[in-house]
């Protein structure tokens, strides 16, 4: 299937090597190191929904406990000098059922070390689950500098090729252009993401966090 892909790029960029250019398509991506991040914990309503004769859910018994729950969780993360905020503002609050909200607390986090201190701290906690929030990247500037820089180099380094394999000498760049992109940062939450089950461990694969920028860029060369 690579053998295929290849000739047809071949091909075709021969025939713009007809027209006196090369076009080619890259697409690539640079590692972002977060400047800061939250990690969102939050009460899991499953352990606490209790029913009565008839399977009815108990919903003011349920709110009762995760609200119990809730200020213990407040207590212990401040308690260990995290900074926090609620997950939901209480003016926004539509109806009277924990359930219908998220009830629980972003972290403030900087390092993936502080991560793993957090999640070791909250295997002692049955009732909660966890997940990366926001996070925060710096300057996009930068990051998109380092992005073409790259994108450049490799664009370059295929145009030589193709232009060699045609008989041709590759020029300037003499166009370029941004392709589509659905979603261009991505994170590596599956490294990172940690969850709670009723009697289960914690369980989280220590890895660094980091985002990734992604672009496609066409890249239009002269030729002789």
């Amino acid at each position: 299937m690579k053998k295929i892909i290849y000739l047809f790029l071949l091909i075709s960029n021969f025939g713009f090597g007809q027209n006196g250019f090369i076009e080619i398509e890259i697409k690539d991506s640079v590692r972002i190191k977060p400047i800061n991040f939250e990690y969102n914990v939050q009460i899991s309503e499953s352990k606490f929904i209790s029913h009565d004769v008839k399977g009815v859910v108990g919903k003011d018994s349920t709110k009762i406990k995760m609200q119990e729950k809730y200020k213990e969780l407040e207590i212990f993360l401040k308690n260990k000098n995290y900074k926090i905020r609620p997950l939901n503002n209480s003016e926004f609050q539509i109806h009277n059922y924990a359930g219908f909200w998220k009830l629980g607390f972003a972290v403030e986090l900087q390092t993936s070390k502080e991560l793993e201190k957090l999640t070791t701290e909250l295997k002692t906690l049955d009732f909660i689950t966890g997940s990366v929030g926001e996070i925060e990247y710096g300057d996009n500037e930068i990051h998109d500098k380092r992005l073409f820089s790259k994108i450049l180099e490799k664009a370059k380094r295929k145009g030589q090729m193709i232009a060699g394999l045609t008989g041709q000498k590759l020029g300037k760049i003499i166009e370029l252009r941004e392709g589509k992109e659905v979603e261009n940062i991505s994170v590596n939450i599956r490294d990172v993401y940690l969850s709670a089950l009723q009697q289960k461990n914690w369980d989280v694969n220590k890895n660094i966090l980091f985002g990734q920028q992604w672009k496609t860029v066409i890249i239009k060369f002269s030729t002789q």
